[in-house]
């Protein structure tokens, strides 16, 4: 029963995710949606690769992490906070999110997501 209240939720999701596409005249632009829901993630799951990329962008800018993050979600660095796409990957796969950093990357920056981030770490891809 829980099982299909999830699926019934990221259905909702997925609709709030799409009717915003549909509604904008550039609908190119919300290439992370697209990600969400090509790869069926949950909101919950959207909400993870956020935080993820706040963490390491208060790392980038400021050196250090603030308290105001959820334990859950600083346990996905395993106290590796350095800004690397191998963090962000390892973050990824321990949220058990099986997404190509480089091509999400890419997505979020199209969106204007953490743009300045996601540059950092797609520059350090190609080096």
């Amino acid at each position: 029963m829980n099982e299909i209240v999830e699926q019934i939720n990221k259905l909702k999701y997925h609709q709030r995710l799409l009717l915003t596409i549909s509604m904008d005249e550039e609908p190119e632009q919300y290439s992370f949606f697209h990600m969400i829901i090509n790869h069926d993630l949950s909101e919950k799951d959207s909400k993870i690769i956020v935080d993820l990329l706040q963490i390491l962008e208060e790392k980038r800018v400021n050196n250090t992490i603030s308290d105001k993050h959820e334990k859950s979600i600083l346990a996905l660095f395993e106290n590796d906070f350095s800004v690397t796409l191998d963090t962000f990957q390892n973050s990824l796969n321990k949220a058990n999110l099986d997404l190509h950093p480089v091509y999400l990357l890419k997505a979020l920056k199209r969106q204007h997501i953490c743009i300045e981030l996601c540059d950092y770490l797609l520059n350090e891809s190609n080096k």
